[in-house]
């Protein structure tokens, strides 16, 4: 359907605006024209008559008006039928057709009749049926009288031929009309189509399934896939700069950091436990912040795409060699097909996070799956160690939040996932788990 407001709905509804006004004006004029036709016609066919009547009246030696014959047309002979002839002489009316039947046709100043061209008038006949009359007043040769013939037609013949013609034109307009009605949609669409092409490569572009817009367009539509093109690589650019400069920043802070921490070692007392837990708590911010940074830039990436079950599979090795001593095992459930619609290290920072947090907690099982539900992704991370109490699952997240000192941590790798996940419009959750333990449920967008 076309939306108002719409390119497609302005260009059809000013083409239909157009083409409704051009068939209106056409379906007037055609008619005019067609009514003038049979107007002259049918006056035509009045005046040849009246021609065949003079060429049929004789005047007798004592002036009686005669015809050699009557006119051959029936229509003269059936009483009240709209077709007359009369001939009217100084003496009175002389003859007249049968259909006359004693109705006498009002005469017309004679300058009318004088002319070259008599002009018709419009009278009511017989009936009150309404007439075009035209009447031609001559001086037959050897006589002094003067002879006027009238003749006359049915309003009505003209009135249903044109009755019929407009019809049968306002029928062929509105076929004409449909068509190029539908010529107009279909040329609309067809032009506009590109456009939607460009629509469609956007959307994949931003679905991660394409890089960047496609170059087959037309050469009015060119430049504007290169204008985007060239936005999109700024936009990479800039985001690599901003990662960049991240990375600087954060080594320039972790050395004087590192050399505070050494120094805080050496002090004794009070004084040092001071220095030292502010050093840690810089450190822990640093952490937090450039991590949260980084990640806001990667998720302004347009056209970003991460396949997730590499990124679990190397977090599993990775983690099963650190933890090469432990007694836990792993399954992962992952259909190969499903991606992440983001930077691969933002996936990796957040499952890292969350499967590192199951190892260190867990009794010995953890399970990993997948799930994709049209733009949504879903990654559970079960494991069956004490788990968390509902009211403490807050705290959990937030920066900084730790439960038990007594477990390596700052307290920052649950509250980073959580940042990062609502940087792409996602989630983290944590629920019980099947196993007994935590079920971190991570959820973001899919392509």
């Amino acid at each position: 359907m076309m939306r108002a407001g719409s390119m497609t709905g302005r260009l059809v509804v000013s083409a239909i605006v157009w083409l409704i006004a051009a068939l209106a004006v056409t379906f007037v004029l055609l008619t005019g024209l067609f009514r003038n036709t049979v107007v002259s016609t049918f006056d035509t066919n009045l005046i040849d008559h009246v021609d065949e009547i003079l060429s049929l009246t004789q005047v007798a030696p004592d002036g009686h008006v005669s015809l050699k014959r009557h006119p051959a047309d029936p229509r003269f002979n059936k009483p009240e039928s709209g077709w007359y002839w009369g001939i009217a002489s100084s003496r009175g009316w002389s003859e007249h057709s049968h259909s006359l039947d004693g109705f006498r046709l009002p005469t017309v100043p004679a300058p009318v009749m004088l002319e070259p061209d008599p002009a018709p008038y419009r009278i009511s006949g017989p009936g009150g049926i309404e007439i075009r009359v035209i009447g031609k007043s001559v001086s037959p040769p050897g006589t002094d009288q003067r002879l006027t013939v009238f003749v006359a037609g049915p309003v009505s013949a003209i009135d249903a031929a044109a009755a019929r013609f407009n019809g049968i034109l306002f029928l062929s307009l509105a076929v004409l009309g449909a068509g190029l009605l539908l010529a107009i949609v279909f040329q609309v669409r067809f032009g506009l189509g590109p456009l939607r092409s460009i629509q469609r490569s956007l959307s994949e572009v931003r679905a991660g399934r394409q890089a960047r817009l496609t170059d087959d367009l037309p050469r009015e539509l060119a430049p504007l896939a290169a204008e985007l093109n060239a936005l999109l690589d700024h936009n990479d650019t800039s985001v690599e700069r901003t990662r960049r400069q991240m990375g600087d920043l954060a080594h320039a802070l972790k050395t004087p950091i590192a050399v505070i921490a050494n120094a805080a070692e050496q002090v004794e007392g009070a004084t040092g436990e001071t220095l030292r837990e502010q050093v840690s708590v810089m450190s822990d911010s640093v952490n937090h912040h450039l991590a949260r940074a980084r990640a806001a830039g990667s998720a302004r990436i347009i056209g970003a795409r991460t396949p997730v079950y590499p990124v679990v599979d190397a977090l599993h090795q990775a983690l099963a060699r650190i933890h090469a001593g432990g007694t836990w095992e792993m399954d992962v459930s992952m259909p190969a097909e499903i991606s992440f619609r983001g930077e691969r290290q933002d996936l990796e920072e957040m499952l890292g996070n969350i499967m590192e947090n199951a190892c260190n907690w867990s009794h010995g099982h953890i399970r990993v799956r997948g799930e994709q539900d049209g733009g949504e992704l879903l990654i559970v991370v079960d494991d069956d160690g004490p788990g968390i109490r509902s009211e403490d699952r807050q705290t959990a997240l937030d920066r900084g939040g730790r439960l038990d000192e007594t477990v390596p941590g700052n307290g920052l790798g649950l509250s980073i996932v959580r940042d990062i996940a609502g940087l792409y419009d996602g989630a983290l959750q944590l629920t019980d788990s099947p196993l007994g333990g935590l079920s971190a449920r991570l959820r973001l967008p899919a392509t």
